[in-house]
């Protein structure tokens, strides 16, 4: 069964036939619990690829199949994504724990079992003891980290990385690179990810 599939995916923005075109009659299949680099230069649509993937954006014309399903229509809670972004988007105010609970705790779940969840999911990316924390008294690759088990605590069938590591140094760069690897083939997650860094 394929995790995710194109099928001639076409993104305009605008209405009229001369409307840019961000991705043009595109197809290919991302196989169910494989990682798959979507790599190329910067304004040649991965990001757009990335957030049809989510429900983010439309197609213009095309299909998208994930688990064999026809989710071209289907809104972002409707398909078992989490993406994460270049700039981590997390919430400032809110320290290490509400920051990876909160899309449990938007989903109904109750604040325990939602902490719980989360400290597991920061136990698996290796932040044991950041719970009270903010953002701001976090390093780039712990932010990083925090960013990734609150993408992990929704236990996604599908997950998508948005250049996830360009803000972080070499070094640090490879060992989330092997990082993400790992948990990825460990929970046999469906993985896209998007980088122009070859």
């Amino acid at each position: 069964m394929n995790g995710i599939e194109f099928r001639n995916v076409t993104k305009r923005y605008g209405s009229d036939r001369n409307a840019p075109l961000a991705v043009k009659g595109i197809s290919f299949e991302v196989p169910q619990g494989t990682l798959t680099t979507i790599l190329g230069p910067s304004g040649c649509g991965k990001t757009t690829t990335l957030r049809m993937i989510a429900g983010l954006e439309s197609p213009t014309s095309g299909q998208i199949f994930m688990g064999g399903r026809d989710v071209t229509t289907l809104g972002p809670a409707e398909r078992n994504v989490s993406m994460m972004f270049q700039s981590y988007a997390l919430f400032p105010h809110m320290n290490v724990i509400e920051n990876v609970a909160y899309g449990l705790r938007m989903s109904g779940i109750a604040k325990a079992e939602a902490a719980a969840r989360a400290r597991e999911a920061l136990r698996g990316v290796g932040l044991v003891g950041f719970d009270e924390r903010l953002p701001s008294e976090l390093s780039g690759g712990q932010q990083q980290r925090v960013a990734l088990a609150r993408a992990l605590v929704l236990e996604p069938a599908v997950l998508l990385f948005d250049e996830p590591l360009s803000n972080l140094d070499a070094r640090l760069r490879r060992e989330m690179r092997e990082e993400i690897r790992a948990i990825q083939q460990r929970l046999q997650l469906t993985v896209a990810y998007v980088t122009h860094d070859q």
